[in-house]
């Protein structure tokens, strides 16, 4: 394992004041394997009280009971592949983007199509959502980050600044919105005023996704530089980078109190779990083929995702 790191990282905003390994078990055990995509499953997502799981994947948006381990729901309108799936912070809303250069929001409970968001001109790759549910943030290889009103579900912004496809944003509870991209580089924007604030450089390869700390003090980016950075921002600089693999490094998701981190590492067929204090490795999960995507939920438990010409399957750690 190569690991390389400014200092370690500590977070005054927690509960606890610090941040320690025990506070959040360490899922290792697989507890069940989903099958309902035809192809890649290219995302997956919890809903914020755990009891639901969205995946993206072919030209659709698979719903699961966690508890139940059972399908829900199948989403189909889009039509072209779906790389990304949300939960509105309510829970009531699912937004999927796709290939076919639009988002679609679904009702959770009717499984309805409720809007069609249209104006990217190419494909949408990734949607996140603002902490009051207000505002859908989405990205494109259009180059652009779009933002959505979620009552009129209209553009109300469009921010331009990076020079080639934009791939993955997220938002934090403080109104910060990050964007990574093919330029190598990730963005923050201010919400408010809908500028850029910072450009965050480190990366040697294209950047692919992010994600805050519930914190709003550390985010993470990877890589297809087979890294992930972990960025304070407060002082806006990166302090550790992690490396673990010789894969691409996809998604990235941390653990509800910040002491973990999960990140998808595809060719390696593995999700690699790092303590957050201490910058290292303490478990691996073995996936079946290509992992693309990972996600926390908020009691400790890790879906991974992803296929290979046989599965297209989802994972259930505990």
């Amino acid at each position: 394992m190569r690991l390389t790191a400014n200092s370690q990282y500590t977070d005054p905003t927690s509960p606890s004041a610090i941040i320690t390994a025990s506070s959040q078990s360490v899922p290792s055990n697989c507890v069940v394997k989903m099958k309902g995509h035809s192809n890649n499953v290219l995302e997956c997502s919890f809903s914020n009280d755990r009891r639901l799981l969205a995946t993206a994947g072919d030209r659709t948006v698979g719903l699961w009971d966690v508890d139940n381990h059972q399908s829900i729901a199948t989403l189909k309108d889009h039509s072209s592949n779906v790389y990304s799936c949300k939960f509105s912070p309510d829970d009531t809303l699912v937004a999927s983007a796709s290939r076919d250069n639009t988002l679609r929001l679904w009702d959770v409970k009717s499984h309805r199509c409720i809007a069609t968001l249209n104006g990217h001109t190419s494909g949408v790759y990734s949607c996140a959502f603002s902490a009051d549910g207000a505002v859908l943030a989405s990205t494109s290889d259009d180059k652009t980050v779009r933002l959505w009103n979620m009552k009129t579900f209209k553009n109300m912004a469009i921010l331009q600044g990076h020079s080639n496809w934009v791939f993955g944003c997220d938002i934090s509870r403080d109104g910060i919105l990050a964007s990574t991209s093919l330029d190598k580089t990730v963005r923050l924007w201010d919400m408010n005023t809908q500028q850029c604030i910072t450009v965050l450089d480190g990366h040697i390869k294209l950047c692919y996704r992010c994600c805050f700390t519930s914190y709003c003090t550390l985010l993470a980016s990877t890589s297809a530089d087979h890294t992930v950075r972990l960025w304070d921002m407060r002082t806006r600089q990166s302090i550790a980078t992690l490396k673990d693999s010789k894969s691409v490094t996809c998604q990235c998701s941390f653990s509800s109190d910040g002491t973990l981190i999960a990140a998808a590492c595809s060719a390696d067929q593995a999700v690699r779990v790092w303590d957050v204090k201490t910058l290292r490795c303490i478990t691996t999960l073995r996936h079946y083929g290509r992992v693309f995507s990972c996600s926390f939920s908020s009691n400790g438990t890790i879906a991974t995702a992803g296929g290979s010409s046989e599965d297209f399957a989802v994972y259930l750690w505990e």
